[in-house]
């Protein structure tokens, strides 16, 4: 019994989604909730740092932190590699966790100036999948924060497996696997057989997560514009 039916929304389960199920949810979503601005920050090395920082809490708490980083002029992986780790825990405090996720940072920005020349674009001749991997490698690198990095800094084409992501399409009748490895691992396929390029996938995680932290159970769920959508089914494209 998948979550979906276990709350009695309805919805006979389905294995696994198509790439064209992929692709009508992404425009039934689009066109109730674009465009999200997802995701907000400055510079691409921001996004990098808030994906670490934003790790089991919440946002509110990323900004407050990213705005100490920023008066710090700390916003940099040149002067994340050299500063001092109590200094900078001090800074990241508001978002939690701050001995290991300062080490991460650390260890993420020494990786991006060695590896990468700080730029995404040096990061260009990497495979994907070699990549994610190294991003894997890093310490308190897990897959969601590898993904995030890839979709967002390095443009390209994945899936961020999140909670959100899982609770929608558990809802929508479909088998979520538990755990983001298996979960990304079952689904990422599906996406990468989309048309979706780097852009809307980009969008696509953002329209998730504004779904989820509007409608955030299967009762709110079943009041939403999804209420009605089936797979298989197309959606009204977005207007330009």
């Amino acid at each position: 019994m998948t979550m979906a039916s276990a709350h009695g929304n309805g919805r006979q389960s389905r294995r696994r989604p198509a790439a064209g199920d992929i692709e009508s949810l992404y425009r039934a979503l689009s066109a109730e909730l674009s465009p999200t601005g997802w995701w907000p920050a400055d510079t691409t090395f921001e996004i990098m740092v808030g994906a670490v920082l934003t790790q089991n809490t919440a946002w509110g708490n990323v900004d407050r932190s990213l705005a100490a980083l920023k008066a710090e002029s700390m916003l940099d992986p040149h002067a994340l590699t050299v500063v001092e780790p109590e200094r900078l825990q001090e800074l990241i405090r508001p978002s939690g966790f701050y001995v290991n996720k300062s080490k991460t940072l650390r260890s993420l920005s020494r990786w991006y100036v060695e590896r990468c020349d700080a730029s995404p674009e040096g990061a260009d001749g990497i495979t994907d999948a070699e990549l994610r991997a190294e991003l894997l490698g890093l310490f308190g690198i897990g897959g969601e924060t590898a993904d995030d990095m890839m979709l967002y800094v390095f443009s390209r084409r994945t899936f961020v497996a999140d909670t959100y992501a899982r609770r929608l399409f558990a809802f929508l009748g479909f088998d979520a696997p538990a755990g983001y490895p298996a979960f990304h691992k079952a689904y990422a396929p599906v996406v990468l057989d989309t048309g979706l390029d780097v852009a809307d996938l980009q969008e696509f995680h953002g329209l998730i997560d504004e779904f989820g932290k509007a409608y955030r159970d299967d009762a709110a769920k079943n009041e939403s514009f999804l209420q009605s959508w089936r797979p298989g089914e197309a959606a009204p494209r977005p207007t330009e």
